[in-house]
């Protein structure tokens, strides 16, 4: 069971003793992600996630890469839209230094301007790479219609001019807003001391002082749009949303199974229709994206151009059937696969400490396994009923990559 300690900073730590393990996972989240950005500091966020490992008063870049792989550790960061988080995988006794790497590269970054240069580069490169692939240009795309005039429909990696328009100026800027003890929380599980990481802990960070909260995040609102992408290629990408509801709203976890019950499985709606009965695509599922302020539910298909709209229509044809008559039988499966989901994330203490700092910034404190299942439990054919007429009020977005008639597809899911 995993405990909170809060430091006089306001800095949270959390701890999850897996003693049979020979092994920790432990990391740094911060409650800054791309929906903090400014117009002008589009990419910021990941790039400073970047620049994080490229040198500190202490550790050269490469220092950095050999003093964690001599300890036979993984080292590595991520950014999303709403956090960012940096973590390493080691072996128990090392739970020291690899904390001591992890704070030292957040506590004394350099940001020297020649490794800047060289790094707004390499995420130059990243974002040529992502637009060479249409499973994810897909996704931007979608993100982009839903949430036009918010920070959120930007892309997380930035564009090629913004990154290199970011200076170590205001990567330090974007950091000492962001990266306040308060807003930011410690993680650690495995085979540890929860006493001992706390005094690691200390020692770092309880020196840091906090300054000014900061800025409050807007509340998106579900717009819609059509974006498309006609570039000639094999095959044809298909994503639409529709709205859902914040990770925090009553009907999260409604919306997750109403999510799997149409899309998540191979036993799902829309796996059925469209790739079993009708062979029209591969790949096909649904999925649901709770943030904080806001959310979404969707579907992603790849097919033949010529198949695109009648998917898009299948889509929609399948989600009210669902508000008129989900199953009891369907809304059980789907129950029980993120039931399993969520127990066989229990066993990797990754995954638990991601679990951990998202809870705490989403809800303010750790929602055990059993409260999660008691909640899954609790949700009735009329609450997945409920979210699929919710998806159905009128508002939607439709991405498409590819040579397929977007205004034939946008038709079916209008009517």
């Amino acid at each position: 069971m995993s405990e909170i300690h809060t430091l006089k900073n306001g800095l949270r730590v959390v701890t999850d003793p897996m003693p049979s393990l020979e092994t920790v996972a432990l990391g740094v989240w911060a409650h800054a992600g791309s929906v903090d950005e400014r117009p002008e500091e589009h990419g910021i966020a990941h790039l400073l996630e970047h620049m994080a490992f490229k040198g500190t008063k202490r550790r050269t870049a490469r220092a950095i890469a050999e003093e964690i792989e001599a300890l036979g550790g993984y080292l590595n960061a991520a950014t999303s839209h709403q956090r960012t988080g940096y973590y390493v995988r080691l072996m128990k006794d090392d739970i020291a230094a690899g904390f001591d790497i992890i704070a030292d590269i957040l506590l004394n970054p350099l940001f020297e301007a020649r490794e800047l240069a060289k790094e707004q580069e390499v995420v130059v490169q990243e974002i040529g790479e992502a637009a060479d692939i249409p499973d994810d240009v897909i996704f931007e795309l979608l993100q982009a219609a839903t949430w036009e005039g918010y920070s959120l429909a930007r892309p997380i990696l930035g564009t090629p001019q913004s990154v290199r328009a970011q200076t170590s100026s205001s990567l330090r800027a974007f950091m000492a807003r962001h990266y306040q003890p308060s807003s930011m929380v410690v993680a650690a599980a495995g085979n540890l001391d929860p006493d001992a990481f706390v005094a690691f802990v200390e020692k770092q960070f309880g020196s840091v002082e906090t300054g000014a909260a900061p800025p409050a995040r807007p509340a998106p609102k579900f717009k819609g749009g059509v974006r498309h992408d006609a570039r000639e290629i094999e095959q044809t990408h298909l994503a639409v949303a529709f709205p859902g509801v914040s990770s925090r709203d009553e009907d999260y976890f409604a919306s997750r199974i109403f999510a799997d019950a149409l899309g998540g499985g191979m036993s799902s709606r829309l796996f059925q229709i469209i790739r079993e009965e009708r062979g029209l695509a591969y790949s096909v599922y649904a999925f649901a994206d709770g943030y904080e302020a806001c959310g979404l539910v969707g579907a992603y298909a790849g097919a033949d151009a010529e198949q695109i709209p009648e998917i898009a229509g299948l889509i929609v044809s399948e989600i009210e059937a669902m508000a008129k008559g989900a199953g009891q039988v369907e809304i059980d499966r789907a129950r029980a696969m993120l039931r399993a989901s969520l127990m066989m994330s229990l066993e990797s203490p990754s995954a638990r400490i991601e679990s951990a700092a998202g809870q705490l910034f989403t809800y303010g404190r750790v929602r055990e396994a059993q409260e999660i299942l008691q909640l899954l439990e609790a949700v009735t054919i009329e609450d997945v009923r409920r979210c699929a007429m919710r998806a159905l009020d009128g508002a939607f977005s439709l991405a498409i990559v590819g040579e397929a008639d977007a205004d034939s597809a946008a038709a079916r899911l209008r009517a």
